[in-house]
Parts: structure tokens; sequence; C-alpha cells
């Protein structure tokens, strides 16, 4: 009886002695720190992080929209030149901010860039008209989108934001007014550009 007590508390001890002894433990692999992300929202309320007519300046839109790299670049509309100022990750552009025509303010920030999401999930090349909330494109009006036809949708002639079709290629029924397209091809109008509209500054 003594005899096995004693080889107990050896093999104790011998387990003891073991559980005393420094493991050996792999090194922890570095921590990674996610990188900022950019907002890439664009609906009703604003676009980028954007929400109000904040003045037309890099330094502005940096403040308001960070984690994008913020650039100022040359544009214009119907021949007339302006600077525009890019939101961009380093996928490239993802928004493009107009100002208001004293060069004062934001006026309107759009997208062409896939990397963009709408309201609904919304992708630019890849969301039809047909999956549109009806209540958020009531009012439609013809636009050409990149010399093509298509056509510009919102709440309301006076609305915030705009989701902008291109009509499918090969289609060469009217375009204009926007009641004389074709209501069958409509549903395959493809989503090209969408648009936020700052509100007014007083």
């Amino acid at each position: 009886m003594k005899r096995s007590i004693l080889a107990c508390l050896a093999v104790a001890g011998l387990v003891l002695a073991a559980c005393g002894q420094p493991q050996q433990s792999e090194p922890a692999e570095p921590t990674a720190i996610a990188a900022p992300i950019a907002n890439l929202n664009i609906g009703p309320n604003g676009a980028g992080g954007v929400s109000a007519a904040i003045p037309m300046s890099v330094e502005a839109l940096r403040a308001a929209a960070p984690n994008f790299a913020v650039a100022s670049v040359e544009d214009q509309i119907e021949g007339s030149p302006f600077t525009a100022i890019t939101l961009s990750t380093d996928a490239g552009e993802v928004f493009r901010v107009n100002p208001t025509a004293d060069r004062a303010y934001v006026h309107s920030i759009v997208t062409t860039s896939p990397l963009a999401r709408g309201p609904t999930q919304d992708i630019v090349g890849q969301t039809r008209f047909a999956v549109a909330p009806p209540e958020q494109v009531e009012f439609c009006a013809s636009e050409f989108v990149e010399g093509a036809a298509g056509f510009a949708c919102s709440t309301a002639e006076d609305g915030n934001f705009w989701r902008v079709y291109r009509l499918p290629d090969g289609y060469d029924g009217p375009s204009d007014p926007f009641d004389a397209i074709d209501p069958d091809v409509l549903h395959d109008a493809t989503l090209a550009e969408m648009r936020w509209i700052a509100p007014r500054t007083l």
C-alpha cells in the first residue's frame, strides 16, 4: 500500500514538474490594422459623407469626407469650364463634386463608379430600372447619357437624389419626351449615374 502511494506521489511530482516547465510558444502574428473605409454611399441624404452645401474647397471636403483622396480637377459643362473636386480611393474616382454657379458651395455630387452604392444597393452598370422602388422614381425626364438616349428619375421635379439610366443598346424608338419611350424597354434600362443635389444655401 505504501509502495503504491509513493509511486502515485512520484508520478504526480513528475507531472507538476512538467507543468512548471515554461512552454515554448510560437511567436504571435502581428495584428493587422484595418485601413479606414471610405463612405461609398449616395442617396437622398448625401454622398460620400457630405450632407450639406458645404464650401467648395478641397479642405472642406477632406473634413466632410474622410478616408477619400480629395483633388481638384478641370471639368466642363456644354463647353463652359469649371473646377470640380474628386473623391477617390485606391481603386479610382468614386464621386465628382460640382460647384454652385458662383463656385462658392457644393451644388451636386455625382458618381458613375460601380464602387458607389445607392439607397437600395444600386450599382452603376448593373442595376436596372425594373427594380427601382416606384416611390423613388415617380418623376422621370429624358436625358442623354454620354451621347446615348436615357432618362433621369427622382421623387419629384425638385428631388435631391436622381438615378440616371441608359436605354438598351439597339433601341431606336423615340426617347423624348420620357412618356414616348417604349414601356417594354424601360425595365431593361441600366443605371449609368447617381446624382445627389445639395440643399440650397440661404
